[in-house]
């Protein structure tokens, strides 16, 4: 047995690949590679950042990280433990150390449990119920005692979200993935809970694996980022350097692509935004998958498949094959 306390990384994925088979009209069948390669690390206590399109991979990464999906090579380990190498005793035991907090936070709650219920449920898995824990926990989100006995139709979509990490935080997990968890409301709201997750992280220690579009968010909260294209991962670095100076054309691209709120701010390059639909994941481009759409593509790019590699700074790597000059200022001052 691995003592957890001496784990430096509380998740750690290595060279993951995820597939899947469908058919394709009555004979035929294709091969979707969801994940292709992916390898990173969430470190105790921080709060490492996932960007990407739609349809980048990220779910599947999710859904993988639960045990849902089923690696077809690689390795997941989490807490010092090797998903595949558990037996599913050990697995549900783990569960309980790693929680999930959905986008949706409606859609996630039981429609017909109380708030009481709902954080009871996870507590009665776990042999560890009491009232009055239900009531710390409500009143650690910012929910009082008078939301015990209302469901989830009665909160506004903020207090339905609290409700919901209340219920990630009943069995005292180690580690939050957080899918997207402030996407579903306002911007006023969003600031409310993410100030939230920040105050828990100091109270209780937690490690976020951190899931989202919206990359102002992504830079307020996250220590680390890493960015997914086309399932592989083509950037990653401390927040900072990888907001000021990207040396990937694709995350470049995302952050200009980003609203700029302030309307006499100078707007970046227009040129280094991203063209065209991401492609076929039964049918990437060879080479780089994400040279139909870079103005920087060259012929090279269609013959061989970047790797990560160190860029500059510490930690920070990306896969391209003609990288991006290192910035020494944030584009988004005049």
């Amino acid at each position: 047995m691995i003592a957890i306390d001496t784990v430096e990384e509380v998740i750690r994925v290595d060279d993951l690949e995820v597939s899947f088979t469908s058919r394709r009209g009555l004979t035929g069948k294709r091969r979707l590679r969801a994940l292709d390669g992916v390898s990173f690390g969430v470190r105790r206590g921080e709060t490492f950042g996932l960007v990407g399109e739609s349809g980048g991979g990220k779910s599947t990464l999710v859904r993988t990280l639960f045990g849902i999906n089923t690696p077809t090579s690689g390795s997941v380990r989490i807490l010092g433990h090797d998903l595949a190498q558990l037996r599913p005793a050990a697995r549900r035991a783990l569960r309980n150390r790693v929680q999930l907090v959905f986008q949706d936070p409606y859609s996630s709650l039981d429609p017909r449990m109380s708030a009481h219920d709902i954080i009871a449920e996870p507590l009665r898995i776990a042999g560890g119920y009491s009232r009055e824990r239900v009531l710390e926990l409500l009143e650690q989100v910012g929910l009082g005692p008078d939301a015990l006995d209302r469901r989830p139709a009665e909160f506004s979509g903020g207090q339905r979200q609290r409700l919901g990490i209340a219920r990630a935080l009943a069995p005292r997990p180690e580690v939050l993935v957080l899918d997207e968890p402030v996407s579903a409301l306002d911007a006023s709201v969003q600031a409310q809970v993410i100030n939230l997750l920040q105050d828990l992280q100091e109270q209780l220690g937690l490690s976020y694996l951190f899931i989202a579009h919206d990359l102002s968010v992504v830079r307020h909260l996250s220590d680390r980022v890493a960015v997914m294209h086309l399932g592989k991962l083509v950037e990653i670095g401390a927040t900072e350097d990888v907001f000021t100076s990207p040396r990937h054309p694709y995350t470049r691209a995302l952050i200009a692509s980003a609203p700029v709120p302030d309307p006499h701010r100078r707007r970046r390059d227009t040129s280094t935004l991203v063209r065209g639909e991401l492609p076929d994941a039964a049918n990437p481009p060879s080479g780089c998958t994400f040279r139909t759409r870079c103005p920087l593509a060259t012929d090279e790019c269609a013959t061989r498949i970047p790797e990560l590699a160190p860029l500059g700074p510490p930690d920070h790597v990306a896969a391209c094959l003609h990288p991006l000059p290192r910035s020494t200022k944030d584009e988004e001052n005049p």
